[in-house]
C-alpha cells in the first residue's frame, strides 16, 4: 500500500528512524519494490523521490483510470486538454494539451515495458498491480521521454496456479463497469494472464440543444501477458494490449456550468494495439543480457465544437451568439495514426552494480487536419528517430555509502513534411545523466543527495509554418517565419532526501528537498485574431522550481491508519514575453500550484469491515505561460466503506463528496457575449470531476 504522512507526524519520524538498528528484510516495507534505477529495490532505498500506488489504493478510490488518483500525490498536477486529464505535470514541468503541432512528451508513461508516452489515454488500471510515479530528470534510465518525470504501471503477473478475479460496478451517471482476469500454467515453465475490462458512463455534461448528454465514456482494455522459462538460463515475457476509447468531448459553455448548447459536440477517442517482448539470458558468468521490443500501432480521434453553441434560429434563446463577433459555426476535427517501434539491449553486472544499454526508438505521425476555415484538409507526417547509449554505475566508497553515476548520450531526429509544401528536419545530440550519493545511517534510515539531468527533444512548429505561408498576414508571417522549429529544452535537478522507518513500520517516511534549473526553457504560446488561434512552443531564457515532498503513514493503533502527503513547490520563469507582448518575466510556471496535500485515515471497525476518510487540496495556479486566468485553489474530500473477506470484497466509495467545482483547463478571451461586454477579459474552464459515487465487487479465486 502507498505510505503518506501528515507534516506533524513527518516532524516526529526522524527521532524515531534514528533510535532503530534492526534489519527489515522480512518486512512488508521491503517488498515494495520499484525498478527506477535500473534494478528491483525497496522504494525506500532508491535515491529518487516517487510515489507507489497498488491495487489496494486503487479500489479504495473506485478509481479506474490515472487521472482519478493523482490527487493524493505531492507536486502532481493534470490538465484535461481531452476527455480525461491525461496531460500530466511533475513540479511544474509537462505538456497541457495537443493540437496541431508535433509534441514531446515532458513526463513519459510506461506501461509493461512498453512506451506509451504522449498516448496518457492508455492509463486505465484494472488489473493494474503497482503505478510507479518517479519525480525529477529520468535522464539516464528514459531519456527525452522523461525530463520531467516518468509514470511505470506494470500489470499482474501470470501465476502457474489458476486464479480467477471478477470486478462489477455501478455509479451516479449511469457509469456501470465489469472486469475480468484469469491466470493459470500451460505447462511446467510456461504461465498466462488474460484481462478484459470496460467501463461506461453518461459523463458529467448535459447538452441542452441535443437533449442528450454530451461527455459520455465508452472504455475498454485487453490484455494477455505470457511468462516462459525457455532453458534454464532464457526467460521471456510476452505482453498484447488492446485499448478502446471512444469519449466524448463537449466541456465549454459560456457559463462555465456543466450544461452545453454546441450542435456538434467533439470526439475523443483512441484504438491501440500493442506488443512487447522481454528476454533475459543470464547464462553468462559476468553479466546478464536483457531484449525489449515494443511496438504500438495507434488511430487517435479529437475533435470539438470550436464556437461552442448552437446555430438554430428556431431556438433563439437557446442558441445564444457564440464567442466569436457575428456569429458563425466552426469545428476542428483531428486525425492521427501513429507507429512506434523501439529495441532496448541492456547488460547488467551479475552484482547488480553496473548497467550499460543501447536503445533505439522510432516513431511515425501522421495527422490530418479538418477545420471549418480551411480551404481542404491539413495533412502532414512527422517521423523521429532516436539512438541512444546509456550506463550506470553503482561503486561502494565506504561501508555504508554509495555512489551512483549515470550517463546517456541521445540522438534524436525528426523529419516533417505537409501539404503546404514543408520540408523541415531537426538532429539534436542531447545528453543526460545522475550523480547521486547513497547514505545508510543505519539499516532502516537512508539520506541521498544527487544531481541530475534531463532533456526534451526539439521540434516543428507547423501551425507557424502554415501562418507564415499566409500572405494576408504579412507581420504575423515575418515573425511565424523566426518560429518555425523550437530547440531542446534541459533540466538540471539538485535533490536531497531522507527515507526511514522505526522498527515496527508504525512510522514510515520519505522526504525530499529540490532545486530545478530549466534551461532554453519550451513555453507554448498562442496568437489570436478574430478569434482565431494559431499555437506555437517558443524557447525561453530559463525557469526555476524548487520545493519539498513528503509522503508516510502513522499506525496510530492497530485499527487505525493515517497516510498522507504533502508538497511545496515555487516556480518562476525568465526573460519570456508572448507575442501579444504579455510579459511573464518573474511569473509562476503554468500548473504548478504552491502547495498540494492529502491526508486520509483508515479505520476497521472489525477484521473484515472498514471505514476511510480523506481529504486532498491545492493552492490556486496559472492554466497557461501564454496568459493569466488561474485555476483556484480546491479542497476535496473522499470516503469509501467497504467489507472485505478472504476471497471477495465489497466497497461503497465517493470521491469529491461536497461537490465542489474543480476546473482543469482553462483559456482567456476579451469577450462574452452573455452580458455584451468586449472591455473585461473572461476565463472559460473546463471542469473536473463532480461528485461520484459507486459500489464495486471484486472476486478473487
Amino acid at each position: 500500500m502507498n505510505l503518506r504522512l501528515s507534516l506533524i507526524t513527518a516532524a516526529l519520524l526522524p527521532l524515531f528512524g534514528a533510535s532503530v538498528t534492526a534489519n527489515a528484510d522480512d518486512t512488508d516495507l521491503e517488498r515494495i519494490v520499484v525498478t527506477g534505477d535500473f534494478q528491483r529495490e525497496s522504494i525506500q532505498t532508491l535515491s529518487a523521490s516517487a510515489s507507489l500506488f497498488s491495487e489496494d489504493e486503487v479500489n479504495l478510490r473506485g478509481a479506474t483510470y490515472l487521472d482519478e488518483m493523482l490527487g493524493s500525490t505531492a507536486n502532481i498536477n493534470f490538465a484535461s486538454g481531452a476527455s480525461r486529464g491525461r496531460y500530466i505535470q511533475i513540479r511544474g514541468v509537462g505538456l497541457r494539451s495537443q493540437f496541431v503541432d508535433p509534441i514531446n512528451p515532458s513526463v513519459g508513461l510506461v506501461i509493461d515495458g512498453i512506451n506509451y508516452s504522449g498516448l496518457g489515454g492508455s492509463a486505465l488500471l484494472f488489473d493494474i498491480d503497482q503505478v510507479e510515479i518517479y519525480r525529477g530528470p529520468q535522464g539516464t534510465r528514459f531519456g527525452a521521454d522523461g525530463m520531467a518525470g516518468m509514470i511505470q504501471m506494470q500489470s499482474a503477473q501470470a501465476t502457474s496456479d489458476p486464479s480467477l478475479k471478477l470486478q462489477v460496478g455501478a455509479g451516479t451517471y449511469n457509469s456501470r463497469e465489469a472486469g475480468l482476469a484469469a491466470s493459470t500454467g500451460l505447462t511446467d515453465d510456461t504461465s498466462a494472464r488474460v484481462s478484459y475490462f470496460r467501463r461506461k458512463s453518461d459523463g458529467y455534461v448535459d447538452n441542452l440543444y441535443l437533449n442528450k448528454p454530451t461527455q459520455g465514456q465508452d472504455e475498454q482494455v485487453a490484455r494477455f501477458k505470457l511468462n516462459s522459462q525457455i532453458t534454464a538460463n532464457l526467460r521471456t515475457e510476452l505482453n498484447l494490449h488492446y485499448i478502446d476509447i471512444n469519449n466524448g468531448y463537449d466541456t465549454f459553455a459560456l457559463d462555465n456550468g456543466r450544461n452545453s448548447v454546441a450542435d456538434e459536440p467533439g470526439e475523443d477517442n483512441q484504438l491501440s494495439y500493442a506488443i512487447g517482448l522481454n528476454n533475459t539470458y543470464t547464462g553468462f558468468d559476468l553479466f546478464d543480457v536483457n531484449l525489449s521490443l515494443s511496438a504500438i500501432d495507434s488511430e487517435l480521434f479529437y475533435s470539438f465544437d470550436e464556437d461552442w453553441v448552437c446555430n438554430d434560429p428556431s431556438k433563439p434563446q437557446l442558441c445564444a451568439a457564440g464567442l466569436h463577433p457575428g456569429g458563425y459555426s466552426s469545428t476542428d476535427v483531428y486525425s492521427r495514426d501513429r507507429d512506434d517501434q523501439g529495441v532496448d539491449l541492456q547488460f547488467k553486472s551479475k552484482t547488480g552494480n553496473w548497467v550499460a544499454g543501447l536503445y533505439y526508438q522510432n516513431r511515425d505521425v501522421d495527422l490530418e487536419r479538418q477545420y471549418t476555415w480551411l480551404a481542404s484538409p491539413f495533412n502532414s507526417t512527422y517521423e523521429t528517430n532516436n539512438v541512444a547509449v546509456y550506463g550506470q554505475l553503482a561503486t561502494p566508497i565506504g561501508p555504508k555509502t554509495t555512489l551512483i553515476t549515470g550517463l546517456r548520450v541521445e540522438q534524436y531526429q525528426g523529419d516533417y513534411t505537409d501539404n503546404n509544401g514543408f520540408i523541415e528536419d531537426t538532429d539534436d545530440i542531447m545528453v543526460g545523466g545522475k550523480i547521486a550519493l547513497e547514505y545508510q545511517v543505519i539499516d532502516r534510515t537512508m539520506i541521498y543527495t544527487s544531481i541530475t539531468r534531463g532533456y526534451k527533444a526539439g521540434g516543428i512548429n507547423s501551425e507557424a509554418l502554415a501562418k507564415a505561408k499566409d500572405e494576408g498576414l504579412n507581420l504575423d508571417a515575418e515573425f511565424f517565419k523566426q518560429h518555425t522549429s523550437f530547440d531542446p529544452e534541459y533540466l538540471w535537478s539538485g535533490e536531497f532526501g531522507v527515507k526511514g522507518s522505526s522498527l515496527d513500520d508504525k512510522f514510515i517516511l520519505r522526504l525530499a528537498a529540490f532545486y530545478m534549473h530549466r534551461d532554453n526553457i519550451q513555453l507554448k504560446s498562442w496568437q489570436v485574431q478574430d478569434q482565431k488561434f494559431t499555437g506555437y512552443v517558443d524557447n525561453a531564457s530559463s525557469g526555476s522550481n524548487y520545493g519539498l515532498e513528503l509522503e508516510g503513514s502513522y499506525q496510530l493503533t492497530d485499527d487505525l491508519l493515517i497516510s498522507g502527503s504533502a508538497g511545496y513547490l515555487n516556480t518562476k520563469i525568465n526573460k519570456f514575453v508572448t507575442k501579444a507582448g504579455l510579459n511573464q518575466d518573474g511569473r509562476d510556471q503554468a500548473q504548478s500550484p504552491k502547495y498540494q496535500y492529502a491526508l486520509s485515515a483508515r479505520y476497521n471497525l472489525t477484521n473484515e469491515l472498514y471505514a476511510m476518510v480523506g481529504v486532498e487540496g491545492k493552492d490556486d495556479y496559472y492554466f497557461s505561460d501564454s496568459h493569466n486566468a488561474q485555476a483556484p485553489n480546491s479542497n476535496l474530500v473522499n470516503v469509501s466503506l467497504g467489507y472485505e473477506a478472504d476471497s471477495w470484497a465489497v466497497r461503497a466509495w465517493a470521491r469529491n463528496v461536497f461537490d465542489e467545482t474543480v476546473p482543469t483547463r482553462g483559456f482567456e478571451f476579451d469577450n462574452n457575449p452573455l452580458d455584451g461586454d468586449a472591455d473585461h477579459t473572461y476565463t472559460y474552464t473546463q471542469l473536473g470531476e463532480p461528485r461520484v459515487a459507486g459500489v464495486t465487487f471484486t472476486l478473487n479465486l
